[in-house]
């Protein structure tokens, strides 16, 4: 008589079943975790920022050579470009499989060739498209007393380095508020009576404000570093600026100007409460989970309100974890109304608890195998993959049920036969039928897989994690449940 398989390798089995549980377990609490898939689009964006040029001059100046220089990259499919006052955004297309690092490279690499030719105080950068560019959290940061450029400057100099320190953050973005300028108001009469220039102003004005090494100082065994700090930091130092410097006097702004602080101009304005504000944005690293960035962001934010005003308000207005925990819950409580289903029909329908005990137990190992695979294939927990995994329940729990249901069939139909013959016998009638219906169901996510643009990325994520849903089910299904029946 053959030994039943199962009973012989019943403890290395088990042990592969806790395995798998503790893989899944930590694969879980590793996971990325995200809103959307790290998926990079087929696309760089360019922008150009050009302070107050009008629009025609920026189509001239900046517009026509940037596109010029762009289409030069291999691989381009398209170029499109939106101009106005001051600024120029170009999106510049490629075919989904292009190696997107290598094109970043190359438009640079263009746009580095035709620096020279754009205008001066001209600022660019260029970025890949995918979800990271996107905020993860965002925060209103209103006032009652301070001014808008007050405000600002709070914003920049005191939150956004201190949220640049929470682990996760690639940047933090500050909209709203106006910057801080200080205004020159000539006097023509004493310009013209000491000989001074508009020009000379503007020199004297450029060559300030800097820190510089100036070299080095040696003594003895000592050397020291020398450096030049020329920067203005209050009315009192700018006043005391020498425009022009002569064998009779020098002359200094204060005495041909009047130097004054104002705010500047303002071309958007951020109302929060019915109160201008400041909108703070934090963005995330790829390959950081949005979840423990947002409870550092969280953490730090706390930190930061000791440090603030006691009229000054920061409130959230977007948290991105809060949709990925609700399709964490979902995914939650559809296993759990599953597990309850699968219960109540094996109760009903096998009328006994033992295999009841079976579907508590196989569908575990099976999310944790599942889980194990995405970690190691290098996915994360998303709304495709939670979404994927939610609509795969009903099948893992399908194939516990036929096969608990094969087996208490089978040994109510031949009761004078021992366990481990039994389990032999309802495997071996169930097995070419179970893997033909497996296989039928994965065959049928296979268009998807086929799926080209936008669409097929999304659905290439969902499908992949049926896939190896519906395989690991498979697997534990076959292996573990005869062993707990």
């Amino acid at each position: 008589m053959k030994r039943n398989w199962f009973a012989q390798y019943k403890f290395p089995i088990l042990l592969l079943a806790v395995m798998a549980l503790l893989a899944g377990v930590y694969s879980y609490t590793h996971m990325q975790v995200a809103l959307f898939p790290e998926i990079t689009f087929p696309k760089i964006k360019v922008i150009v920022e050009a302070g107050e040029q009008p629009v025609d001059q920026m189509s001239m100046t900046i517009t026509r050579p940037m596109e010029a220089a762009i289409k030069k990259v291999p691989g381009l499919t398209d170029v499109r470009s939106t101009t106005s006052r001051g600024s120029l955004e170009l999106a510049a297309f490629f075919n989904w499989g292009e190696d997107l690092d290598l094109r970043r490279q190359q438009i640079e690499s263009q746009i580095n060739q035709v620096r020279s030719d754009l205008p001066q105080g001209v600022t660019i950068s260029v970025e890949k498209m995918n979800p990271s560019i996107l905020q993860v959290m965002g925060y209103s940061l209103v006032s009652s007393h301070l001014d808008p450029m007050a405000l600002k400057q709070l914003a920049n100099f005191t939150i956004k380095p201190g949220l640049l320190r929470v682990p996760g953050v690639s940047d933090v973005s500050v909209m709203g508020g106006q910057d801080k300028e200080y205004w020159l108001e000539l006097n023509p009469e004493k310009m013209r009576l000491l000989s001074v220039t508009p020009g000379q102003i503007a020199d004297a004005v450029a060559t300030s404000n800097f820190i510089r090494s100036s070299g080095y100082l040696s003594d003895h065994r000592s050397m020291y570093l020398s450096v030049t700090d020329a920067r203005l930091t209050s009315i009192r130092q700018i006043n005391q600026l020498i425009v022009k410097n002569t064998a009779g006097r020098q002359v200094r702004l204060q005495d041909i100007a009047r130097v004054s602080v104002h705010a500047a101009r303002q071309y958007e304005k951020i109302y929060a409460d019915g109160r201008q504000s400041i909108l703070i944005g934090i963005l995330k690293q790829p390959n950081a989970s949005v979840v423990e960035v947002a409870d550092g962001v969280q953490r730090q934010i706390k930190t930061l309100k000791a440090t603030l005003p006691a009229d000054v308000q920061l409130k959230p207005y977007y948290n991105q974890a809060d949709f990925v925990l609700d399709a964490v819950r979902s995914v939650s409580d559809c296993l759990w109304i599953g597990l309850l289903l699968a219960v109540v029909v094996a109760i009903i329908f096998l009328k006994s608890i033992k295999p009841t005990l079976t579907l508590l137990i196989t569908i575990p190992i099976t999310l944790g195998l599942t889980i194990t695979v995405l970690k190691l294939t290098g996915q994360g927990l998303n709304i495709m993959t939670l979404g994927a995994i939610a609509a795969s329940i009903g099948l893992i729990i399908d194939d516990a049920i036929v096969v608990v249901e094969q087996i208490q069939r089978t040994h109510e139909e031949f009761t004078d036969q021992s366990p481990g013959s039994l389990v032999r016998s309802a495997i071996r009638y169930l097995f070419k039928a179970m893997l033909g219906s497996s296989l039928s169901t994965v065959v049928i996510f296979i268009p998807f897989i086929l799926m080209s643009g936008l669409a097929g990325a999304y659905f290439t994520v969902m499908t992949d994690t049926m896939i190896i849903t519906l395989v690991c089910s498979f697997f534990s299904t076959w292996i573990f449940c005869p062993l707990s029946t």
